[in-house]
């Protein structure tokens, strides 16, 4: 019973870890690459909006 819980805890910690460090480099793979930042922020808001008024003063 002792061995169960033993591998149960420590294979559950094992991966929590796991995924927060494949996490973490997901997340570093994604700042190093330039995508459009989601238009719910306020800085991706902003870059839309400096966009379209670029784009209409253009035309």
């Amino acid at each position: 019973m002792e061995i169960g819980l033993g591998l149960l805890t420590f294979g559950t910690l094992g991966f929590a870890v796991a995924f927060g460090y494949i996490s973490a480099r997901a997340m570093e793979k994604r700042r190093g690459l330039n995508l459009p930042k989601s238009s719910l922020s306020r800085d991706g808001i902003e870059d839309r909006r400096r966009a379209r008024d670029a784009a209409t003063a253009t035309t």
